[in-house]
């Protein structure tokens, strides 16, 4: 007999078995696989090491991503020597090597290449101008002249030699770094510059291992309106009649301009998903690849009209639709990742992508990171893809969208832990079967017929009712869809009173604030309707169709509105045709409604999972868990592997036999996947049949009778990674002339930047030292391309030879143990800076179009220099707190005798402030015999670290990532004196900054957070707001407060 004729519990038993099995240990189909941004100039020796590292990490492959610092020539002989090393190497350890198409991104212009070949393969962008035309018109590029109506309401399109008339003129405009999109014939150039290079070099050899290709961010624009010279023949094969008629409605509310709006937004929507996500997902279905990647300005309607006009309709052509979440936050609503889960479970695309973790900062967090992930994960993403792993972070590449997820992490050795537990979620997730039976239209053509030019501002309020709809559905945990009407236009239909969207099926569709809906749409709308389908509508609700007006259709949604706008009415009205499939309320039985609190239901081999996660930083002590089937459940721990059933306390069936009750309390960033199995089977097995320990990470469900034993303050350090002081301010003296006043060494390199030539450059550093230096100790100085130096201190010449390298492989080190002094220590550099004209037209390049600063390289680079060695940092001026666990002082700073004793609390103020490593801190505990013979003891401890571990009499206890911070200790404490250690791993935060930002802590971090005027990452500030402050930011690092032992006592 084989598995499909076998009794559905039969086969899905054996299924279970088979994943318990997968659960223990992931196949990297289901690990994370980073950007691996090669900066540098890249060497065999180096890529294999670095390969090994990510697969000792539990990282399942990489993307090789050429960015800003590259050395070795894109697309040349060494770029690809280095990736048949990179694949050749990833198939020795069974890891997944990924191409990614880009010299750093938006994707799409070949690194140059393609708009090189010349106008009709440049991005061209809409122009529109009222008379009197000030500027002289070039009229190779004028698209037309119009004369306005007598009543002003209207434009016509002027014949050739009437332009004296004219009162309204529309051009284009050219970016010659970047590519026309909505082009077939320029996005095909670029995939025979990229995608066909590729496989010519190694499709033979490895095409059936390699797994697909990355693009990013690709786009038709950022704020404007595309034009392309095949835009008038596909706009009237669609919508008939001369695009250029069309164009002043799109600047001007003319009459008809609704119409005329969605006319041509449709037709560059689809133009520009059929040019490059069609062309490049065919492509890479025809070699047996993945097309991956996500585009660009995702999180609001008001920028995906100007930049890719429908998102959810570009991914439909790629075999793993993706999106970008950038910086150390969650969102307040669930748009971006729900546009791409809704079309993969429609389409039936197994695995959906994050690009996670850009800008988040040198101090982010396993608990972070955690809470990042899985706050994208329950709303549909199963693929983790972290940004970046850095190759080098030598010069400007630290700066680059920090952090580097990588070996130059004091915690690198922890990684393992965060990336076995996403495989295992990914496993669960990509397997599994969502659930939801609501759709939701996405309004984007809503937001078509709005946008006025440049100007998005009628869009806003209808952006803010969709994305509020959002949110009302995910507090009140009806698990629902987006629906495109781009891809209902293609896969839509309507049986047996469903809405049917490709593979999912719905009860219920909502219809958002709206001004206009597809023809296709209004179609299957009527037909749901009148097969008893429920239909709820908000005002306003939408009179157009296809951008015209519709009486009939206008009257017929009339009646679907729901009169109240509030998430109870819409609660009530979704239940009439669609229960939740799980409910949570809290201790007072009251409905839990928080924007952080979400659940995705799937079916996996014949059980029903659950997935609930607290993505906030609220903590319930206890929720009560109700699900709507019955059965048995069972907890599956993401950082074991293990299924092991509930404590029978926390799980009731209801009087009625209708669902489970389950009772739990929920930490921040925590989560649990909760595995539901019909009755009378009991799942709840380990491999060899027999029950399993229950386990809960629960408290005190009981309530027995407990005592706090309070740890002391004071800590023995018993073991310290070696400390560090960043010098990042310099004097320069420049061709011999006068010294400078001291100055931040960045500034320094951009002022070197502007000569343009050549120059002869010192830069003199000052550090003083407290200690004894007679005493012998290690001392190092850390600084990159020692080589190209001429380095002095205290007047005695250093030898430029490296005893090795230090967190990074550009950061050097040099002994100076025996040419320190007590007191003053000067420190001078000298070097001839290699500016010239070539460099000074690539930053030009850079300022003009992103994608010229994306892949920039300078040469040479001056950088803060590090000391590193056995002593502590004390600064002159005291600390101050401030908001993100953020720490000022003033400086300036000295080098002290290394503490051997620190207390609870912060240990930046301890002689710490720019310490990256691992540190360990000891203390004896008396335990009398009541004690050790209680019920249970519980550890606890909130640190202010990335890692912390606990170890007992010797014993590890438990390494902790994330929450909740406590462990049972009960089998490690005995009665008498015991041995209690902690020990504290921080980041790289406060050793590379940023330092100086305004801010203190930054939560989005990019190479302008270290400057002087806000960039991007900072559009909340005024423009003219001075970034960088004298002073100096760091971050907390320690035990944020006094470790407690909880003893329950029978």
């Amino acid at each position: 007999m084989n598995n499909h004729d076998k009794p559905d519990g039969e086969r899905g038993d054996e299924q279970m078995m088979n994943l318990r099995d997968d659960l223990k240990k992931p196949s990297n189909a289901y690990r994370s696989v980073p950007l691996w941004s090669w900066n540098d100039r890249l060497e065999k020796g180096e890529l294999e090491r670095q390969i090994e590292e990510m697969h000792r990490a539990g990282i399942g492959g990489f993307f090789m991503h050429a960015r800003g610092g590259l050395q070795t020539p894109y697309m040349g002989e060494e770029w690809m020597e280095a990736i048949r090393i990179s694949i050749e190497k990833s198939r020795e350890l069974g890891m997944n090597a990924w191409f990614y198409d880009e010299n750093g991104w938006p994707s799409g212009f070949g690194d140059g290449k393609v708009p090189a070949k010349g106008l009709a393969y440049q991005q061209k962008q809409l122009l529109c101008e009222q008379a009197p035309f000030q500027d002289a018109p070039e009229l190779e590029r004028t698209i037309g002249w119009y004369a306005a109506a007598a009543d002003g309401q209207s434009y016509q399109l002027l014949l050739p030699g009437e332009e004296a008339g004219a009162s309204l003129r529309i051009s284009y405009e050219v970016n010659s770094y970047y590519t026309d999109t909505l082009s077939p014939m320029a996005v095909k150039e670029f995939i025979d510059t990229t995608y066909e290079r590729y496989w010519e070099q190694f499709g033979e050899a490895f095409g059936a291992e390699l797994s697909g290709v990355f693009t990013d961010e690709p786009q038709f624009g950022r704020g404007g309106l595309p034009w392309s010279f095949e835009l008038g023949e596909m706009f009237n094969s669609r919508h008939g009649g001369d695009v250029r008629a069309v164009l002043p409605a799109l600047f001007l509310d003319t009459e008809g301009c609704s119409e005329a709006r969605y006319a041509y937004w449709e037709t560059v929507t689809f133009m520009f998903t059929q040019a490059y996500a069609k062309q490049i997902g065919d492509w890479c279905a025809g070699k047996g690849w993945s097309a991956t990647g996500h585009v660009v300005d995702e999180q609001e309607l008001m920028h995906q009209v100007t930049s890719v006009g429908d998102p959810m309709a570009f991914y439909e052509h790629l075999q793993i639709p993706g999106c970008d979440w950038l910086g150390r936050f969650v969102g307040s609503d669930a748009l971006v990742p729900k546009q791409v889960s809704s079309v993969a479970r429609q389409l039936g695309k197994k695995r959906t992508i994050t690009e996670s973790f850009g800008c988040s900062g040198w101090n982010v967090s396993f608990a972070d990171l955690k809470r990042i992930g899985e706050w994208q994960f329950v709303h549909g993403i199963n693929l983790m893809c972290q940004h970046l792993q850095g190759y080098s972070l030598r010069g400007l590449r630290k700066r680059d969208y920090p952090p580097s997820l990588f070996y130059q992490q004091p915690w690198w050795s922890d990684y393992k832990g965060f990336n076995d537990y996403f495989a295992r979620l990914s496993l669960l997730l990509s397997e599994g079967s969502a659930q939801a039976e609501v759709l939701l239209l996405h309004p984007v053509r809503t937001a078509w017929t709005l946008q006025r030019g440049g100007d998005h501002s009628a869009v806003v309020p209808y952006h803010e009712a969709f994305a509020q709809l959002t949110r009302w559905l995910c507090q009140s945990l009806i698990e629902h869809d987006y629906g495109s009407e781009g891809i209902i236009a293609g896969h839509g239909r309507v049986s047996g009173g469903r809405f049917i969207v490709g593979e999912a099926a719905y009860r219920v569709v909502i219809v958002p604030p709206s001004v206009t809906v597809d023809r296709q749409t209004a179609q299957l709308l009527r037909k749901f309707v009148a097969q008893g389908g429920k239909l709820i509508a908000l005002d306003p609700c939408p009179s157009l169709v296809d951008g015209k007006e519709d009486v009939e259709f206008a009257r017929f949604m009339q009646a679907a509105v729901l009169t109240e706008w509030s998430r109870e009415a819409l609660c009530r009205a979704v239940s009439a045709a669609s229960k939740p499939f799980i409910r949570i309320s809290g201790e007072d039985g009251e409905s839990v409604a928080a924007d952080t609190i979400n659940v995705r239901t799937l079916e996996l081999a014949g059980s029903t999972l659950h997935y609930v996660v607290n993505s906030g930083t609220e903590f319930y002590p206890l929720l009560n868990i109700q699900l709507a089937r019955e059965g048995t459940v069972s907890l599956i721990d993401l950082e074991t592997g293990d299924i092991r059933p509930l404590e029978l306390e926390q799980m009731e069936r209801e009087l009625l036999g209708l669902g489970v009750h389950l009772r739990l309390p929920l930490h921040p960033g925590q989560s649990y996947i909760l595995k539901l199995d019909p009755l009378p089977n009991s799942p709840s097995l380990t491999g060899d049949g027999k029950a399993t320990e229950p386990v809960v990470p629960g408290e005190n469900v009981d309530n027995r009778a407990t005592m706090a034993v309070k740890l002391a303050t004071d800590w023995e350090l018993v073991h310290s990674d070696l400390n560090s002081l960043t010098l990042d301010n310099a004097r320069l003296r420049v061709d011999g002339g006068e010294w400078s006043q001291p100055q931040p060494v960045i500034f320094i390199q951009e002022e070197l930047l502007g000569y343009g030539r050549p120059v002869a450059v010192e830069l003199e550093f000052e550090f003083h030292i407290d200690f004894d230096t007679a005493r012998q100790r290690e001392l190092f100085l850390v600084l990159e391309r020692p080589e190209e130096l001429e380095i002095e201190l205290n007047g005695v010449k250093v030898e430029a030879v490296s005893g090795g390298w230090w967190r990074d492989i550009s950061f050097k080190t040099l002994d100076i143990s025996g040419l320190a002094v007590s007191g003053r220590n000067t420190l001078v550099l000298r070097m001839e800076f290699l500016g010239s004209q070539e460099i000074s037209e690539r930053l030009a390049r850079a300022k003009a179009f992103e994608a010229e600063g994306n892949k920039l390289t300078i040469d040479q680079e001056l950088e803060s220099i590090y000391l590193l060695g056995d002593f502590g940092v004390h600064s002159g001026s005291g600390y101050t707190d401030g908001e993100r666990r953020a720490v000022f002082t003033d400086g300036p700073f000295r080098l002290t005798e290394p503490p051997r004793q620190v207390q609870t609390g912060d240990l930046t103020r301890q002689g710490f402030p720019f310490f990256s490593g691992n540190m360990r801190l000891r203390q004896s505990l008396t335990v009398d015999a009541a004690q050790a013979t209680a019920v249970k003891c519980f550890f606890q401890a909130p640190p202010d670290a990335i890692v912390t571990k606990l170890f007992i009499n010797g014993a590890e206890v438990r390494t902790f990532l994330w929450e909740p911070y406590h462990a049972e200790v009960s089998s490690f404490l005995h009665s008498g004196c015991n041995v209690i250690e902690v020990e504290l791993t921080s980041s790289c935060r406060n050793l590379l900054g940023p330092h100086h930002h305004i801010k203190g802590e930054v939560y989005k971090v990019g190479p302008d957070s270290y400057k002087d005027k806000p960039g991007w990452t900072d559009k909340d500030l005024d423009k003219d707001t001075h970034v960088y402050q004298a002073r100096y930011a760091f971050v907390k690092f320690g035990l944020a407060a006094t470790p407690l032992i909880h003893v329950e006592q029978a």
